[in-house]
Parts: C-alpha cells; structure tokens; sequence
C-alpha cells in the first residue's frame, strides 16, 4: 500500500464529506479500476455495504457504557453521595460499603447492554457475510460477501434471494424485462410488486460507460430519482427501476442491477432503532421523585439544625470526640457536616432500585400481552406485538380514540356490488346477499363455488336460473370454497369475498348482445367497461414457481383490494386477465378471443389526483385509449358529459365505496405532442414528480363516465368493540376520506354514531375549524360529542386533528389504523396499527400491533386497566417501602444526637433494599389481578373508574402512612427495652425484623389475586431474611468495625420479647387498615363492588352485571 501523508488523506476526506454531501451524485462503474489503490477508485468517496449496529467495542465497553448510564441523574446521584463517604467528617458509614449498591445497579445494566450488544455483534457478522454475486474482469459473476459490495458494482440476485443493495435494475431473465419483489421485510406487505428496466438500456458490463446520476439518500421508499448519461442522449427513471435493500426476487429467474447506494440504502436510512416515549405514569414518577428530595432535604435540614440544641447543653455531649489537637468544631460548622452525613444516612429514600424493577415488570407485562390467546388471529396467524417497551400502562389511560375506517373498521376485503354503466344500474343482488348475511355459517352459505364456463362459449343466460336444486348444489360446495379461500391466504386479497362474483342477469344480457352485435362490439360501453375494470389496474399475473406453486387457476397479486375486487368482476363476466407486462395486457374476451392491448404508457396513483390511468392502443381499432379509475370526487370534474349523480348518491348512502371508471379517446396528434412532454419529464432529476403530475392531468381531461360500487365490509365485531369503549368512557373519533353519506352510513352500521351527539364535518368544512381563530370554537363543541366523524379528509388533516385535541384538551389520546396513516398514528400518545389487506406501514410505524379491530376492546380494558393499575400500586408501593424503612434511621438520630450512627448493619441495611424486599413488588406489579378479565369485559365502566390509582393524594396518603408505620415500628420496641442495657445492634434487629414484616404484610393487603408464585416469593423473602441475618450474624465477628453483630439474631430469637415485640408493632402499624376495611363496607367503590361479583358462581355474576349495568 502505497504510503499517503496526512495532509493529503485530510485532503480526501473532505472531498469525499463534499461528495457526499451533494444533492446529486455521479456514479460510473467499478469494474475499469479493479484491483486498482482505493486512492484511484473513482467512487471511494461512498460508504461500503457493511453495517455495524452495536454501540461498544470490547476496549471501550467500559467507559462508554458508565457514560451511557450516568445520562441518567439518578446515577449520578447515588454515585455522588457515594464519593461523599469517603469524606471522613461527613461519612456515615464505612466507605467501601457505601459503593455497594450503585455499583450493583450499574454492573446489571451493563450485563443487559452487553448482552444487548453482543447480539447486535452477532446479527450484523451474519449479515455482512451473507454471499452474493458480483461481476468481475475475468467476465462473470463471482461470489463475494454482502460487506464487499460498493456502490458501482453489478450485483445479479436470483430467484428467491434477498437485494443485498439498493440496485438500478438493468436486466432481469424476463422476456418483458421486469422482475417481481416482495417487500415484506420493509413494511410488511407480502403482494408482489413489479420493477422495470431502465428503458433503452442493452445490459453489457464490459462496455458500460455512461455516467449515473441520482439523488441523495433519503429515506422515501416510495421515491427516487435517476438518469444515466450515455454519448447520446439522456435516460431517465424512477422507483419502478429501483431494488430495494432487503426485498425478496420472486417468480423471476435472476435479475442485475447497478449498486447506487450500498451503506446509505433506504432501509438503513429508515432503521432508527424502537421510539422512546415516556409514559404519563412515568412523567408523574419523575415529578414524585422530585417531591422525595425535597422531603429528604427537609429531613436532613432537621438534622443540620440541631445545633440550636446544642448550644443550650450545658456542656459538650460525650459523643462529640475532638481531633488530635484537642481541637472540636463549632455548632454551626457541625451542622454543615451533619447535613451532608444525614444524606448519606437517609440517601434511600430515593428508591435505587425503583427504575430497573419498572423496567422488568413492563418486560413481564408486554410478555403476558403478547402471549393472550384472545389477541391471536388464526386467519392470518398473528398475535399481538409491542413495539413500544415503555408505554404499556398507558393504555390504561385512553380518553379519545381516532380511528381511520378502511382496513380499520372494515375487513378491506372488497364485495362487488353494484354498477352503473350510461345511466342504467344493475344492482348484483346476489353480491349483497354475500355480505347482508351476518350469522357465523352464512358467509360459508353465500360464498357460491362458482364454476367459470367454457372460454370458448362465454357466459351462458341459463345459468343465471337459479333453481333450488342449483342452491342446494352450491351450497353443498360452501365448504369445499372456504377451504379453498384458506389454502390459498398466502395470495394478496384473494379469500372468497374478492374472488367470487355473482353476475347480475340483465347485465349479461347486454354483454351477449355486444358480443353478437360485431358492427358495435368495437365501441360498445358495456364491453369497454369491463375492459377498464381488466386494464386499469397494477394487478399482476404471476407465474407458478416452486416456492409458490398453487392450483391451475389464475393467481392475481394486487396491491389494492379494491383493484382484486374488480379484476375478479371482469373475470367473472367473462373478461379475463391473463397476462400484464410493461408494455402489454392480454384480456380474454367472453367469446375466447384474446386481445394484447399495447401499453403506451401508466399514470400512476397519487394522493394529489386520487386517481389512476393507464394508456393503451387498442388492438383492433387501432385507437389510443385512456382508462382511468378513482375516487368520485376526482373524477367528476374531469368529466366532459353528464352523467348519473344520484346513482352514486344512492351507493354512498348504503356505505358502499363508489370509484369511478372512465374512458378517453385520445388522438394521434395530441398523443404524439403529449408523449414529448411525457419523456422530459420522466427524465427529469429536479422536481420530476410534479412535472410526471402535470402531464397525467395534462391528458385526464374531458372523461366519459362509467361507475361502480364496492362493499368494504365491517370487521367482526366491531359495533360491540366501539360500544365498550364508549360506555368506558371513551370518546371515539373517525377520520376517513370517504364521502359523508359513505362514512354516516358505516358510522350507523358500527353503532358509533347516535341522533343525539352526533357531529358530523368534512374536509373542507375542517381546514376552517382549525384555523386559528374558529380552532378554540371547534374543540369546545367537539368535546360535548361522544362521537366525532370526519369525512373527506386527508392524511395531513387527520394527523392535525389529533395534535389539536391532544395539546388543547390535554388528553391521552390513541390513534388506530389498518392502511397507511402514519402521520396521524404517530401523531397521538399510542399509536396502533392493525395489519390489514392494504399496507403494513401504520404497522411498521405504530407502537402497538394487532390484526382485528376487536382486539382493541381487551387490549384496552383488560390489560391496559391491568397494566395501569398494576404499575401504579407498586411504583406507590416503592415509595412507601422506602420512606418507612428510612425513617427508623431519622427517628434513631433524635436519640443519638444526629451523629449519623445507624442501629442497623450496614450490610443488612443493603441486603433489605437488594433481596429482602426487592422481589416481591416486581411479582406484586406483573401479576396481580384487581379485578377478572371476564368483568372488567361485561362492566366497561370500570375501565374509567379504574384510572385513578395514582394521583397526588394516592402517593401523599402513601407518605403519610409510611411515617405512621414507621413510628410504630420504632417506638414500640424503643419502649419495650427502653432501661435495658442491651446494645445498639440488639435493639436494631427487632426494628428490622418488624419492618420487614408490616412492609411483607402490607404489600399481602393490596395484592388481589394470589397465586403459587405470590406464596413463594412472600414466604421465600421471608425465610430468605432469617437465613442470610443467622449466617451473617454467625460468621461476621468484624465485617464492620468497630460495630460487632455477632450471634445478635440467635440471641434475639431465644428471648419471647422479640417475638412479642414483633406481633405488636406489627398489628398497630397496619391498623389503618381497618379504616379502609369499614370504607369499602359501607361505600365501596365500583372497583371493590367488581372484586365482590368475581366471587360469585358465573350464572349469578352474569345477573349481577345486568342489573348493575341497568343503573
């Protein structure tokens, strides 16, 4: 390697920053310069394509990761007060001790950061040395590692592998040139998408010398940009020419591309690890632990000023020994001391251990969510993920829920319904009884095994005449049909609902006629609509391969249900889709007869048009034609001839989604003029999708209208799941873009909306409610709603409406979506995502993920009242423990003149805190069960009831009852050997003997449901005290000097004082109880009323819960 100096490698590192950093770079091929320096590689200046994850290195482990943990305040606290012992005038205890505790806090962070790390080490080793293929001088592909690809180099993926890169794609084993992927593994969506060759490009590795020029990473996975300079002239492409990192090759043999980003892929760019979010439970712990200092500050302030007391002895105490030189402090000087000793005393009031052990019960939580078998779905064989590890009790806390309604509240699974074709409806009423029928058998009864006819003899009249023997032979396959619809899951929306479709009788009628009338079948409206259903689509005819081989029949991968829900309509008419390529689609007509329609070109969906085209050339007349579909809205301005408006209303108003299909006739002329702007604005690099946008609308202009209508049916459920959440109290909003008849239909349908506290806006009408001077007007009559339906509203505007709420309102709010919705789910406190037919990024994006909407009802009361309440007592619970165990050390300074001298050892002092009494409120915040799963369901009341666990009177009250407890913990046995002459240890042991007890003991009270593990770990505590306080007391004659613990708990166990000692101050410490026994007897809360139903025989509950209910 030849030898560089520093100011020349300092020189290339800034033109390889400035490289870097430009909004376009030039890329040219590797392989002219293989084997060549790296000094002489022309695209050094990009990262390699190795991926390194982990935080540490084995040399720095150590000191990054004690930097990592002390950005955490509390570490540095307890860290600080540890140095502060080493201070001989304000040390409390022996100084090598003191460091004990922190330093097994900080030692079980860094084994799980290790732990941690060491398996990112592991997943990027075996990522980077993933094999692939390269080509290379010697002219062929050679198997090299992921970690060896650079930007520049031919990569060839076969079939089933895995885009080690992000690729330009250049040549695929397809005759058409496109290659099929999977994009499962960047958001979740299993329907295969198709990716292009760059056009005009002839693959020749060797004689590649033209220059590509692309964007600067970003993390857009639906946008990139690209042209490559030849000598002639210059090729544009898009992200239907980019393989992206991470996407599998399906149904094509082998595929090569152009490696334009390596390190930099759009995967990586969007791999930002799992979200933070601190949970409102968390910001009031933080606010908690804020008012302990303080009180620990008061606390040590009272120690700090006992000089006053000092100053009226009449002489100095005894226990105030001078230096060497006969020298002793003043009392204000003492006092400064005193204080600090006092915080090293009392320093666990602040409970150490209380974030870790938060910590492992949202681990033990989110396990036992995860794992309810109630949260699976065997349809789609998925469960439960929480992506979120630190809001799980915040779904305990839920004021407003928003929700998206497609692929949210409905199945999007799409039933064709009706159609409008020049001004005559035909209404399938076949189709509506396939989703009318709502019992749990019927949609095995109106799933019809239908048998298409012979492709040479279309569709006949007669079988359109049903008899009830033909019903009877139908529904005598229904089982046969679902069996099917399930064998066959793993197609994008392929289940029955979308694949079979009824014709409508009258309907093929006119088809027949069009088809024997050959003067007109040219330019027949009912031919081209079914044409248009056939054509304007991205649907895929995939190839059977042996990965994902399946029946004889055609396999049809959409990447919309609405789009499988017309292709399989054409299809059943008799208008069949057989085959799509870049620049063909073969539909086979009713008669047999196959046509190629050439593809000229495909306006592709955006969210600005709201619609789709594709441009053909007609095979028999020659003509260019333009078939669009879309929302109504979009389509009806473009429109250029009347056409049947109340059709539409009238699908709307039954909550059927209506799109409009429509045709274009497009001359030579204006294509040939169109096709020129088309080319420049594919090829453009700066703002090419708005000029790629102005050409669509430039040509969907003057339309002739053809409608129809799709069912998107409710998911099961859902009217039940929508009503608990309202009776717990929550307020339920849906966003949709739908029209409002659509959206008031389908809110009527899923009980959310009632005559008297409806409220009802749209999207134009919203853009004006949330301007600044109508937006206070807009929430203050939003909030008297129980419910609230948007409709026609945008995915900006929906992410708005929950910010506004949230920040106005100051609610906890929950955003639900099935599709896409990113912003607004990202937008609200927890964000969910259900994995439907349509698009996995609200999942991939979300902080929970489940696969039915009706999850959301146990998701929410069950374990969100769970996980709340739960956390909630034990992070009370903490506090309490902490604060009674520490005041037995302030009570002992008033009678040891605040000289900082504990009556209890110190190493049992931190064997309390780390084992004594540190498992139990883990297994206490895990497990416990205030009330059933089955109740908390009937009565969704006591989900809003439920929500007041924590407050600032719950942890006051706590505090209070902590002081009472430990005032009796300490003056009882201070009273009973009060005149005795035993010593300082003797006397501490009943303290922490009785401590132990009444803490163990009220921790009992509170736990609601008990389990074998509640007995073992209380009892095991228990006995784990006595056994470790024996053999200390055995074994340690001098562990802490000058103090002497030996033999003290055998001897206090062979006294039937300590034992009576014990039982009393026990029994008077937990006496409140009995106040709050009497409380629930008299005026129980709904709560304590639940636990009393749980007790009785289920028949009685179930009648209990009626009549509570009816009140």
């Amino acid at each position: 390697m030849t030898w560089r100096s520093p100011l020349a490698l300092m020189r290339d590192a800034l033109r390889g920053q400035r490289a870097r950093d430009k909004e376009l770079r030039n890329l040219v091929s590797n392989l002219p310069y293989e084997g060549l320096d790296k000094a002489k590689q022309p695209n050094r200046h990009f990262p390699s394509n190795a991926i390194k994850t982990t935080k540490y290195t084995l040399l720095l482990f150590i000191p990054m990761n004690l930097f990592e943990q002390f950005h955490r305040l509390a570490n540095i606290y307890f860290v600080g007060l540890a140095i502060l012992n080493f201070i001989p005038v304000v040390n409390a205890f022996q100084p090598e001790v003191a460091l004990i505790p922190i330093c097994v806090i900080l030692s079980l962070t860094a084994m799980k950061d290790a732990w941690e790390d060491f398996r990112r080490y592991q997943s990027d080793r075996k990522l980077n040395n993933t094999p692939c293929l390269i080509y290379s001088k010697e002219k062929q592909f050679m198997e090299r590692r992921w970690k060896d690809v650079r930007v520049g180099d031919f990569v060839k993926v076969v079939c089933n592998e895995i885009v080690p890169a992000d690729l330009l794609l250049l040549h695929t084993s397809d005759p058409n040139s496109v290659c099929h992927i999977e994009t499962a593994n960047l958001d979740g969506e299993t329907n295969l998408k198709q990716r292009t060759v760059v056009s005009g490009f002839l693959f020749e590795p060797e004689s590649f010398t033209g220059v590509v020029v692309c964007e600067k990473p970003n993390n857009n996975l639906n946008h990139f940009k690209c042209y490559e300079k030849p000598d002639k002239e210059r090729a544009g492409a898009g992200i239907e020419s980019l393989l992206l990192r991470g996407c599998t090759v399906r149904n094509t043999d082998h595929a090569v591309g152009f490696v334009v980003y390596a390190h930099e892929t759009k995967s990586m760019l969007n791999n930002n690890g799992s979200r933070y979010k601190r949970s409102k439970l968390e910001r009031k712990l933080n606010i908690d632990v804020i008012f302990c200092v303080i009180l620990l500050f008061a606390m040590c302030l009272v120690g700090a000023l006992h000089f006053l007391w000092l100053q009226a002895l009449p002489g100095i105490p005894p226990y105030l020994v001078p230096d060497s030189s006969g020298h002793l402090d003043g009392p204000s000087l003492s006092s400064f001391y005193t204080f600090f000793t006092m915080i090293i005393l009392l320093q666990i009031l602040i409970p150490i251990s209380l974030y870790v052990s938060v910590e492992l019960v949202k681990i033990g939580q989110i396990f036992f969510i995860t794992n309810d078998t109630d949260l699976f779905d065997e349809e789609t064989d998925s469960r439960m993920q929480c992506k979120a590890l630190n809001i799980t009790e915040d779904l305990g806390q839920i004021e407003y829920i928003f929700s998206d309604k497609t692929g949210t509240l409905t199945e999007n699974k799409m039933v064709f319904r009706r159609c409008s074709i020049m001004g005559t409806e035909y209404p399938h009423k076949e189709n509506i009884r396939l989703a009318v029928l709502g019992e749990p058998e019927s949609e095995e009864e109106v799933i019809f095994n239908q048998r298409p006819q012979s492709l040479q003899t279309g569709w006949s009249l007669d079988a359109e005449d049903t008899t009830p023997r033909d019903t009877t032979q139908r529904r005598g396959s229904r089982h046969r049909s679902k069996v099917a619809g399930i064998a066959q899951s793993d197609v994008a929306f392929s289940s029955p609902l979308e694949t079979e479709v009824i014709p409508d009788k009258k309907l093929l009628q006119q088809i027949s006629r069009a088809e024997s009338s050959s003067g007109s079948r040219k330019t027949d409206p009912y031919l081209d609509f079914f044409l248009a259903l056939a054509i304007c689509n991205t649907v895929v005819v995939s190839m059977a391969t042996a990965q994902r081989r399946r029946s004889d029949n055609l396999r049809y991968e959409a990447e919309s249900p609405d789009e499988a829900a017309l292709v399989y309509a054409a299809k059943a008419y008799g208008f069949i889709l057989l085959a799509r390529t870049p620049d063909s689609v073969t539909v086979r007509l009713p008669s047999g007869e196959d046509l190629v329609f050439k593809v000229l070109d495909t306006l592709a969906f955006d969210s600005n048009r709201k619609r789709m085209s594709v441009l053909v050339q007609h095979p028999i007349t020659k003509e260019y034609v333009l078939y669009t579909k879309g929302a109504d809205y979009a389509i009806m301005e473009l429109l250029g001839t009347p056409y049947a408006q109340h059709h539409l209303d009238c699908y709307a108003k039954e909550g059927l989604r209506t799109l409009c299909v429509t045709k274009k006739v497009v001359s030579a002329k204006v294509y040939e003029s169109w096709l020129v702007d088309r080319q420049r604005a594919l090829a453009a690099i700066d703002n090419r999708e708005e000029l790629i946008m102005d050409t669509a609308v430039q040509l969907e202009t003057n339309l002739s209208l053809l409608a129809t209508g799709i069912e998107d049916r409710l998911q099961e459920n859902v009217p039940d799941t929508i009503m608990a959440l309202r009776e717990a109290g929550i307020q339920v909003w849906v966003l949709t873009g739908d029209k409002p008849e659509t959206a008031v239909n389908i809110g009527y349908a899923c009980r959310l909306l009632e005559e008297e506290d409806l409220l009802v806006i749209d999207g134009r009408t919203l853009t004006m409610a949330l301007s600044p001077d109508l937006q206070e007007r807009f929430v203050d009559l939003a909030k008297r709603c129980r419910s609230v339906l948007c409709c026609r509203v945008t995915p900006l505007q929906k992410s708005r409406v929950v910010k506004v709420i949230r920040e106005k309102l100051k609610v906890m709010t929950l955003a639900v979506d099935g599709a896409n919705d990113v912003n607004m789910i990202q937008a609200a406190d927890i964000g969910i995502g259900i994995s439907g037919q349509e698009g996995m990024q609200a999942v991939m994006a979300s902080d929970f993920a489940i696969s039915r909407f009706r999850h959301l009802k146990k998701l929410l009361l069950v374990h969100g009242h769970w996980c709340y309440t739960r956390l909630a007592n034990m992070i009370i619970y903490f506090f309490y423990k902490n604060v009674a165990y520490v005041n037995l050390l302030f009570w002992y300074q008033f009678f040891c003149g605040f000289s900082g001298t504990a009556m209890i050892d110190y190493w049992l002092m931190i064997f309390f805190n780390l084992f004594f009494t540190s498992a139990p409120p883990v297994m206490f915040g895990i497990m416990d069960k205030d009330v059933s799963a089955e109740l908390l369901l009937g009565v969704p009341e006591l989900y809003r009831t439920g929500q007041g666990a924590y407050t600032f009177s719950t942890f006051w009250v706590s505090i209070l009852d902590a002081f009472y407890q430990s005032l009796v913990c300490f003056f009882i046995p201070y009273l009973a050997y009060q005149d005795s002459d035993i010593d300082i240890f003797t006397f501490g042991t009943p303290l922490n003997t009785v401590s132990l007890f009444t803490i163990l003991l009220h921790l009992s009270i509170e736990i609601k449901a008990w389990t074998v593990v509640h007995w073992v770990i209380m009892l095991g505590s228990v006995a784990l005290y006595f056994v470790v306080t024996l053999a200390y007391s055995a074994i340690c004659v001098t562990c802490n000097p000058p103090s002497n613990p030996y033999w003290i708990l055998q001897s206090q166990m062979a006294d039937p004082m300590f034992y009576l000692v014990c039982l009393i101050s026990t029994v008077v410490a937990l006496l409140p109880y009995t106040f709050h026994v009497m409380r629930n007897s008299i005026a129980p809360s709904p709560i304590v009323q639940a636990r009393h139903l749980d007790r009785l025989d289920p028949s009685e509950r179930e009648q209990w819960i009626k009549e509570w209910r009816s009140f």
